[in-house]
């Protein structure tokens, strides 16, 4: 599926028109939708709205008149509320659910429409490696590079480390947004995941320290500049819990060196218990429920999935939340195990839970979109 334009998406044995607006967000025509769900009536009444709340009134052609559209992820949240009253078939509703997922993926990826011009260097003879300039960004063919030590890209991307180097990249202006820091191309002879040039070193340095490859990679780098707009962050200071007893002087007397320890001791009892809480509940996990994560933000799961959904951090798929590609690390599965009354262990299945990265992540993306949570 390729949207570049405004155009007819094929489902089923029928169409939906899809409209990008003058930021490049994908809108789904309402009218379509719920023509295939026999449910008009939203439409004409405008009952979509209190359904969808990204929906809007937008011409789908230069022209045209304005219509009722909304974006792709609200498709499920329709979907939903539709099925409850609805006598069709159950395949059609998660058809189009698949459909609208199709769409949230796309957009959420960077579909790197602007045109690319390609330099292919080389770090031995039979070891190319490609650039790929793309607008003001400088991308790197990581696929060519892992491949040539037996390895894949997705295995790097999914260390904890690297997630947060990337994320330290994008919070500092090194690169572009966590998201569209590396994009995957398909196909015979061209499947590929390619990485910005900030990245690049990190890469070659986990994969082939001791070959010369770093510092090839760092050379290429300065011969190929990336063009990329750094931007200063401003670093805010750490915050430190305010404790007199912690930068008073030491006293030089017995009294106040008593007093002093008392004060302390006081300190603990104070923060025993918090920290008690934080060894047994964060520190010492392998994996989080959206509950858990959902308390810490004094809100609920529904609210954390709606908006994680809304932020293109993961969509709703079969039966349950799922990470898009580029979040991969966020997530793990845990399968769900039963002990009978021998002491025997039976896995059924697995579900989807957070990884200790993935929460922290969403708490930092959740408080710098509230800053009033903070």
């Amino acid at each position: 599926m390729n949207m570049k334009e405004n155009r007819n998406v094929p489902f089923r044995d029928t169409t939906i028109r899809v409209a990008r607006n003058h930021d490049g967000m994908l809108h789904i025509s309402a009218d379509d939708v719920c023509g295939i769900l026999k449910r008009d009536e939203l439409v004409k009444k405008g009952g979509i709205a209190e359904i969808c709340p990204s929906a809007i009134r937008m011409p789908l052609r230069k022209g045209g008149r304005e219509l009722w559209v909304f974006r792709p992820s609200d498709m499920r949240r329709l979907l939903q509320a539709v099925r409850k009253e609805s006598i069709l078939p159950r395949d059609l509703f998660d058809d189009l659910e698949a459909w609208g997922n199709q769409l949230f993926e796309l957009e959420a990826g960077n579909l790197h429409s602007q045109r690319s011009v390609d330099s292919v260097c080389h770090f031995a003879e039979d070891f190319p490696v490609t650039f790929r300039r793309i607008g003001d960004k400088l991308m790197v063919n990581a696929t060519q590079i892992t491949m040539h030590y037996g390895k894949i890209p997705s295995e790097w991307l999914r260390i904890a480390a690297t997630d947060h180097l990337r994320r330290e990249l994008a919070r500092t202006g090194q690169t572009d947004r966590y998201e569209f820091q590396l994009f995957t191309t398909r196909g015979r002879g061209n499947g590929a995941t390619w990485i910005e040039s900030p990245l690049l070193v990190p890469l070659a340095r986990w994969i082939a320290p001791d070959t010369g490859l770093v510092e090839w990679c760092e050379e290429k780098i300065g011969i190929l500049p990336t063009g990329h707009a750094r931007r200063k962050a401003s670093h805010g200071e750490a915050v430190h819990a305010e404790l007199p007893c912690l930068t008073r002087p030491v006293p030089t007397d017995m009294d106040g060196a008593l007093s002093q320890i008392d004060e302390l001791r006081g300190v603990v009892r104070e923060f025993a218990p918090k920290a008690a809480f934080y060894d047994e509940f964060v520190e010492n996990r392998e994996w989080f429920k959206s509950t858990r994560i959902a308390d810490e933000l004094n809100t609920t799961p529904r609210d954390l999935h709606r908006f994680l959904q809304e932020e293109g951090v993961c969509m709703y798929s079969k039966q349950q939340w799922v990470v898009l590609a580029a979040y991969r690390s966020w997530q793990c599965d845990v399968p769900y195990t039963w002990e009978n009354d021998r002491g025997e262990v039976f896995t059924f299945g697995s579900r989807k839970r957070w990884t200790p990265v993935g929460r922290e992540c969403i708490i930092e993306l959740w408080r710098e979109r509230h800053p009033e949570y903070r």
